[in-house]
């Protein structure tokens, strides 16, 4: 993904924004949409939106996020500041 991004205004107060994607990441928003069963790409972006939002504003760049399984397993950790914009991850990621 670009930083070319477009803005314009709608008739329904809304704001129309256009994102340039490599066709990479565009396979992963298509696949992220067959997987939750979204019915538009904007539909998986919103929903990426509202879970980055919680996550920085529940977490600290000093936090650690454990997954676990159904029996209380941890199966994946990772430090917070991997989403908390740390210069160390920048440029990693394929988007």
């Amino acid at each position: 993904m670009t930083a070319d991004i477009e803005s314009q205004s709608s008739r329904k107060g809304k704001e129309r924004v256009q994102l340039d994607f490599s066709p990479e990441s565009l396979e992963r928003l298509e696949q992220l949409k067959e997987t939750v069963g979204a019915s538009t790409r904007a539909e998986v972006i919103r929903q990426a939106l509202r879970l980055y939002e919680w996550f920085i504003y529940e977490t600290d760049s000093r936090s650690m996020i454990q997954i676990t399984n159904s029996d209380g397993e941890i199966i994946a950790k990772f430090r917070a500041s991997l989403l908390h914009g740390d210069p160390r991850y920048s440029g990693k990621s394929s988007l």
